[in-house]
């Protein structure tokens, strides 16, 4: 019987050939489907649990659900919590966790005007 000719990735662009159809090794990840942008570490290990819950939701209903930045793109209703202060500039400036969790400290905002916001202090990367 002849061999089974050999198959591309998947992934767009890889163009390596693999026995079977599907992923190279390099890009097998892809095939478990969406992956966490954070490791394995899940929003309650990076110190969004319960009680940041709860904050922001006292945060939306305190700022009635509207967005606060109010960018080009805004799309008003806010759906997110945002530090007004990140919270890397705020360490910077010697204040503490207490202070920079606050909610003086943050803001309601549309995931348009968050991303675009956070986008800007990263120095305009991704």
């Amino acid at each position: 019987m002849a061999a089974r000719p050999k198959s591309i990735c998947r992934k767009v662009a890889c163009g390596a050939l693999i026995d079977a159809p599907g992923y190279c090794a390099r890009h097998a990840k892809q095939a478990t489907g969406w992956n966490r942008s954070h490791g394995d570490k899940t929003s309650a290990d990076r110190g969004y649990g319960y009680e940041w819950q709860q904050r922001r939701l006292r945060v939306l209903k305190r700022d009635c659900g509207l967005c606060q930045i109010k960018g080009q793109r805004c799309t008003v209703i806010a759906t997110e919590v945002d530090h007004t202060v990140n919270k890397a500039t705020a360490r910077a400036q010697g204040w503490t966790d207490e202070q920079i969790e606050a909610e003086a400290n943050l803001q309601a905002t549309c995931s348009t005007c968050h991303r675009e916001k956070t986008r800007a202090e990263r120095g305009g990367g991704a």
